[in-house]
């Protein structure tokens, strides 16, 4: 069964989140782990995308935007559909969650300070639970 992880931190901008999602996806991929990053949209997308090119000068996270004329990569970004292969990990970046959250071995959720974040990190906890989801949490505030 999926496990669920959720990640909150003591910001309140959407760019700290875009930052841990790079944070994430490149922890997972040491662990040899196929990501795919659900984003709201296609900016949002391009906004990863450009993110993961400079999260950190000294080292390289190979990834790619859905539909992209590369060959198959660990970290995928999408934001429209079901990801076109097998995926470990699911960073969800969107609410509700996707219908499809449960081909994944483990989902991320990343939690800021905001009201309207705080509200569907509440009702995405709610449905992770009340369906026999494990469900962790990890508050990184501190």
């Amino acid at each position: 069964m999926t496990s669920i992880d959720f990640y909150i931190l003591g910001h309140s901008q959407q760019q700290a989140r875009l930052s841990f999602a790079c944070r994430l996806a490149e922890k997972a991929f040491k662990e040899g782990r196929q990501i795919y990053v659900h984003a709201q949209d296609e900016q949002q997308a391009k906004q990863l995308d450009d993110l993961m090119w400079e999260y950190k000068p000294e080292s390289f996270l190979p990834h790619q935007i859905v539909g992209e004329q590369a060959s198959q990569t660990q970290v995928e970004i999408g934001w429209q559909d079901h990801p076109s292969h097998h995926f470990d990990v699911l960073i969800n970046l969107v609410s509700p969650q996707p219908s499809f959250f449960s081909r994944f071995d483990r989902v991320l959720e990343i939690v800021i300070q905001d009201e309207t974040s705080l509200a569907q990190s509440r009702a995405h906890y709610k449905f992770y639970r009340d369906r026999g989801y494990e469900v962790t949490h990890r508050d990184l505030r501190g």
